[in-house]
This record gives C-alpha cells, structure tokens and sequence, in this order.
C-alpha cells in the first residue's frame, strides 16, 4: 500500500511538473499576413512623379498611373521564455512591397514627348524584442510585444522620356520601433495559433523615404 501511494503522488504531480517546465523553454514562430503601407498613396505618387519630372525642367502634361501591392508579409521568429508571462525574441520578415506605375506626356522646350515612370519599393529586416502574456484560462492567451527592427528598403526607379532613359537603385537601412498584440489559443501545451496586429514605425530614411506599416498575422508557434 505505502508503494501504490507514492506512485499515485508521483503520477498526481506530473501536470504541474509538465505545466512548470513548459513555463520556460524555446520557442519558434511562423506568421503569415497582410499589410497595408499608410502613408503610401496614389495621389502622393502622382505628386512625386510631377516633381521629378520637374526637376529636369520637364513639366507633366497629361499623366495615367496604377499603384500595385504586393501586401504579403512572412515573418519567422524564435525566442526564449524565461516563465509564463515573459520572453524575449528575435527574427526576421518581410513586409511585402508595392511597384507604381505611370504613363504620360511631358513638356520638352515646347515639344511635347512621350514619358513613362515606374517606382517599386521593398521592404524586408531582423528584429529583436520582447513578448508580455497573460494566460486566460488553460488554452487562450494574449500577449503584447515590442522591440527594435532594422529594415532594409529597397527602391528602384525607371523613366523614358522619347528616346531617352534613365534607372536607378537606392538602399538603405534604418533602425525602427515595433509593437504590436495578439491572442492565441494553445493546443496539446506546445502549438499556439493565434492572431497578431504589428506596427513598424517609420520604416526606411529620407533617401529611400519613410513610411509606416501596419501588419495583421495568423501564426502557428511551437514550445519546447
């Protein structure tokens, strides 16, 4: 009998032992999502198209343009869980892109030519931060985050004008900001699923040009 009583405590204080070791541990995280490039607009384009033109003494006559975006983000992310509440983490994404498009006719000396312009833009880095959770319950979760990203942008531009052309590739990185939250619910202790809203603020510099980005993601993430 004194044998069958330790085994039933033995057997009783495994979920708690199970439930305290996956407190802490690695962790690793795929997200998949939309995002949506806020201060990018038609409009803004158009303008920026005009003034380009302009600065080669070329002013717009008639303009036509579209704006593409590619509003895919992919993000993998591993991290460590020093307890329930609190981890720390690092990755690395991309935040989609968009190409912009425009033809028209421009005003050479008084000959009016044929133009086109076409801007694309990218946007893809690491990140290093934090992650604070609150369990609700056994199986769901939220959870906020925050940290520090460096973004690389890359913009490329092309125009006509006739016969003439002109291309160009600028890069650069810059150092942002991101926060965000989410809510998850935990399947079988190790698989989380959940529903992410990222914010990267001020992403790019003022030679690649600045904007922010918000990203909605569903993740799949595993504890171990």
């Amino acid at each position: 009998m004194r044998v069958l009583s330790i085994l039933a405590l033995g057997f009783a204080g495994l979920p708690a032992a199970q439930a305290q070791y996956l407190d802490r541990g690695w962790t690793m995280e795929v997200a998949a999502g939309k995002t949506t490039f806020k201060d990018v607009s038609l409009a803004d384009l158009d303008s920026f198209t005009r003034d380009f033109f302009d600065s080669f003494a070329l002013p717009v006559q008639t303009l036509n343009s579209t704006l593409d975006t590619k509003d895919r983000s992919l993000a993998l992310t591993a991290g460590y869980r020093f307890n329930r509440w609190f981890a720390a983490e690092a990755g690395m994404y991309t935040l989609g892109s968009f190409r912009y498009a425009s033809t028209g006719t421009v005003d050479d000396a008084g000959s009016i030519l044929p133009s086109t312009f076409d801007f694309g833009y990218r946007a893809r880095g690491i990140m290093i931060g934090g992650t604070a959770t609150l369990p609700v319950g056994r199986n769901f979760e939220l959870r906020a985050r925050a940290g520090i990203s460096n973004s690389s942008v890359t913009l490329k531009l092309s125009s006509t004008v006739g016969t003439d052309s002109l291309a160009d590739k600028f890069s650069d990185a810059s150092q942002d900001f991101y926060y965000g939250v989410g809510a998850g619910f935990v399947v079988w202790d190790y698989y989380r699923l959940g529903l992410d809203y990222m914010h990267h603020a001020k992403v790019g510099k003022s030679s690649t040009g600045t904007t922010n980005v918000d990203n909605v993601m569903l993740t799949l993430g595993f504890r171990y």
